[in-house]
């Protein structure tokens, strides 16, 4: 495993809820498949391993329009990739430049919808439990 930095990344991923492709630009070619991103890095399924180190020019199709975008561009700098014997493609990390504003708060705004398709998801078996008798205070006091 070749690693370009040891430093840590402190910056919470979101889990992707949905399948979104990475494109590369110069060869116009799926890389990838995301599996969870922060508004830094991100970090992709692939078939092949991927370059440590090699800055990747990048297109992001979205599933539905954000902001009136339907694609998202990005330069993504490879620093890791490893072997996943439980899938048998590779994980690789990869730190974000965009190049305009707006494409980073179009994946803000991604990001913020993979964390309420999550938590709703999670929380969703708490809100079918409904409570069909009255409660001791509706007992006593009658509502």
């Amino acid at each position: 495993m070749k690693i370009a930095e040891t430093k840590q990344q402190n910056k919470i991923r979101r889990q992707a809820t949905e399948a979104l492709l990475v494109y590369d630009l110069n060869t116009k070619m799926p890389m990838g498949q995301i599996l969870d991103m922060s508004p830094v890095g991100m970090k992709l399924m692939t078939e092949e391993p991927v370059a440590v180190g090699r800055m990747y020019y990048c297109r992001i199709p979205l599933e539905k329009k954000v902001q009136g975008k339907s694609e998202v561009f990005l330069d993504a700098e490879c620093r890791w990739c490893k072997h996943n014997p439980e899938t048998g493609w590779y994980n690789s990390g990869y730190l974000l430049r965009f190049p305009s504003k707006k494409d980073a708060e179009i994946i803000k705004t991604v990001l913020h919808d993979w964390m309420q398709d999550h938590m709703s998801k999670h929380y969703s078996k708490y809100g079918l439990n409904r409570r069909k008798k009255k409660r001791f205070f509706e007992k006593l006091f009658g509502k």
